[in-house]
């Protein structure tokens, strides 16, 4: 019984597949070509699309490469600009260094030099000062002399000072 029933649904099932032929089978048969060519068209774009996607990509990446590329020689371009600057800093410090104590020990010099001459005249200038004291005691001259000696002695200060 069981194989009899399986039999029956087997035919009624392949009595349906023919009515369902008989009635729609032209427009399943017009169905199935536009599926078959809507996917024949959509895998076309789609293969396009890839390509253009896969082209798209390897022209960035090119233009990537190339801006990375430019990047480093700038960033090389830079270190080595600021290897010559830090290098020339140096160079200056040191010649500015050189230069300052140059400079410092000529105006030890000067103002020794100077030292030397100040203290030569006023050692002078006492010594004149120490005779004409001497000479004034011990002949007694007048005051008006001395005052003239005075202010001759000042005057010869100041030239020898200036």
């Amino acid at each position: 019984m069981a194989g009899n029933k399986k039999e029956e649904e087997q035919g009624t099932v392949s009595e349906l597949d023919t009515l369902r032929n008989i009635v729609f089978g032209s427009a399943k048969a017009e169905l199935e070509a536009k599926l078959a060519q809507l996917e024949k068209s959509v895998n076309a774009q789609f293969k396009a699309m890839q390509a253009s996607l896969d082209s798209h990509f390897a022209d960035l990446s090119k233009k990537i490469d190339s801006v990375d590329s430019q990047h480093e020689e700038k960033n090389a371009e830079l270190k080595t600009y600021a290897d010559k600057i830090s290098s020339e800093l140096e160079m200056s410090d040191t010649n500015g260094r050189q230069d300052t104590d140059e400079l410092h020990n000529r105006v030890d010099k000067e103002v020794a030099a100077l030292t030397e001459r100040y203290d030569a005249g006023i050692s002078q200038a006492l010594e004149k000062l120490e005779q004409v004291s001497k000479e004034l005691s011990s002949s007694k001259t007048d005051r008006k002399t001395l005052a003239k000696l005075l202010a001759t002695m000042a005057t010869n200060l100041e030239a020898d000072q200036e």
